[in-house]
């Protein structure tokens, strides 16, 4: 009954499948089978396709055709057997003069997984009992050839139909554009984002930025000693002086040479020569290289490094000049780092003993020069260390004398964050008065003023440094 029921399936799948004569951009070769359900399905305006045309021992053996490509795969329930769906569009093909290239059925077929392999179909569950045809089919309009593979697998079966129409590669696809080919080459054109820069950053004076670039990382000391690459080895040293770094996201249209390129040309204008130089790996891993030399930006790959370091010797103190580029295919940053020599300032704790008692006196409060911070930080630096001894010895001297810490900015930057900051700094030397020297905390009341008392003017920068100031102020009231 099984047989029978079967044999009676197989006669509705041979009617049921036919052949189309005619072929346009939206049809297929054949009908599907009854049951059939296309799984997956792929479509090459032209493509190199290797039909095979024998098994040798159990390796199959192909050769190219080439033409537009239509491949299909059909999933059928287990019922229905690889050799038969095979032999119904054989039996099609034939009725209509197509020349049988190969055939083979089960161990015909050789090695399963080869000729697996060798078809790759797009479904690739099912494997077992494979059939396969291959033939080539004349209409008089047209040359066609096609595979059928057919396998199974517990759950269901699976044929692999593809069709190559042959056509002569389309090599009119495309047409130049010949007023583009006479035009002059247009440079790209990139908008201003210097309004995304770093709140309280600035390019430095001496060299400007590439177009469309933004100020990401910023940081800028009067002193401090910074780690550079020399030498052909590219020997770690140390050099010291003022130091600003300035952190660049650039446009992604700009390649990392030509990044590099233009630094170059500029700092060879201003007359510095080239004391070290690295690109891609020649820099080594990119983790230990940034960390080498304290980048401020660290976001790219090996292969996209490109390093130079400059100098420009001076009477009055050498100037460095370091730029580092790194990337990734979605992203381009670079890091500028100047480094102007000059001897350590040691003379900044102007306040003694005597001074501060005589301010407060005459004027009812002091500015605490020497009592610097770290940029658009409330870290003091180490220099203030000298000038909290002293004003110790103060506090203590005068138990009994009430006073406000009043923290001052300059004007760059938004008022609220400015305010912020002052009373930040502010706090942070009431904290270490009382918490490192002992001064009794109602002694000490700090406040902010922001950027709303300058003393100097904030156009320049001397005036802007002047204005960055911590004071102490006599309060007469106990408030």
């Amino acid at each position: 009954m099984r047989t029978r029921a079967l044999f009676g399936r197989l006669m509705v799948l041979t009617i049921g499948l036919s052949f189309s004569t005619m072929m346009s951009a939206d049809d297929n070769l054949f009908t599907p089978m009854p049951d059939s359900k296309v799984d997956k399905q792929m479509l090459r305006h032209y493509s190199p396709y290797w039909i095979i045309t024998n098994i040798s021992g159990s390796q199959p053996k192909s050769e190219v055709v080439k033409g537009k490509l239509q491949r299909i795969n059909y999933k059928l329930p287990p019922s229905y057997l690889p050799e038969h769906a095979v032999n119904n569009y054989a039996a099609q093909l034939e009725k209509h003069g197509a020349q049988v290239i190969y055939r083979c059925n089960n161990e015909q077929c050789g090695n399963a997984n080869k000729l697996f392999k060798m078809v790759a179909p797009l479904n690739t569950t099912s494997k077992q009992k494979p059939s396969l045809l291959t033939a080539k089919l004349s209409s008089g309009v047209k040359e066609l050839y096609v595979s059928v593979y057919a396998s199974n697998w517990q759950n269901a079966m699976n044929v692999q139909l593809d069709v190559v129409e042959i056509i002569p590669e389309p090599l009119d696809l495309v047409a130049i554009n010949t007023d583009y080919l006479g035009s002059d080459v247009k440079q790209i054109e990139y908008q201003d984002l210097k309004h995304k820069d770093k709140r309280g950053s600035s390019d430095h004076p001496m060299i400007q930025r590439l177009p469309g670039a933004y100020i990401r990382d910023y940081k800028q000391v009067g002193f401090e000693q910074t780690p550079v690459a020399v030498g052909d080895q590219l020997k770690i040293e140390q050099r010291e002086g003022k130091i600003t770094s300035i952190g660049y996201r650039l446009p992604r249209t700009y390649s990392e040479y030509e990044v590099d390129a233009n630094y170059k040309a500029a700092f060879e204008k201003l007359g510095f020569e080239l004391q070290a130089s690295c690109s891609g790996n020649e820099c080594g891993k990119k983790t230990q290289f940034i960390q080498k030399i304290k980048a401020v930006v660290d976001n790219g790959n090996d292969k996209s490094q490109k390093y130079r370091l400059y100098t420009l010797l001076r009477p009055e103190g050498n100037v460095h000049g370091l730029v580092y580029v790194v990337g990734y295919v979605g992203a381009l940053w670079t890091e500028v780092r100047i480094i102007e020599e000059t001897a350590l300032v040691d003379s900044r704790v102007e306040i003694d003993l005597d001074g501060l008692i005589n301010g407060i006196e005459q004027n009812g409060y002091v500015a605490l020069d020497g009592l610097l911070f770290k940029y658009d930080s409330d870290e003091m630096l180490p220099e203030a260390v000298s000038v909290l001894e002293t004003l110790t010895q103060y506090l203590k001297a005068n138990p009994q004398g009430l006073f406000y810490v009043v923290g001052h900015t300059d004007d760059k930057g938004k008022q609220q964050y400015n305010t912020s900051l002052s009373e930040r700094r502010a706090q942070a030397v009431v904290n270490a008065l009382v918490n490192q020297h002992s001064i009794p905390k109602g002694q000490l009341t700090p406040r902010g003023m922001g950027e709303f008392s300058p003393v100097a003017n904030n156009f320049h920068e001397e005036g802007q440094k002047q204005n960055r100031r911590v004071e102490l102020v006599l309060r007469s009231d106990s408030k």
